[in-house]
């Protein structure tokens, strides 16, 4: 693992970063101390699936409705209906 200072990644930004999109992991120092690790990301090309929102719902309410709809019982509740 490659180690840089704050100042030299300051400096020399778009090169750490270009290494580190090749996959290397550089470690960020300050004082001689680590302070944070800069790694390459794994399938941040790939966008993640959106969850199932009403499944869940019936999974969470069965058939059940909810009276006032929740919106309607906000609004009330803030007095503007």
């Amino acid at each position: 693992m490659k180690q840089v200072t704050v100042r030299e990644l300051q400096q020399n930004i778009r090169s750490v970063l270009q290494r580190v999109q090749a996959g290397e992991v550089v470690e960020v120092t300050r004082r001689r101390k680590p302070v944070a690790r800069i790694t390459p990301t794994s399938g941040a090309d790939e966008p993640a699936d959106w969850p199932d929102l009403a499944a869940r719902t019936r999974s969470v309410f069965g058939s059940r409705k909810i009276e006032p709809a929740p919106s309607v019982q906000i609004a009330t509740d803030r007095g503007r209906w």
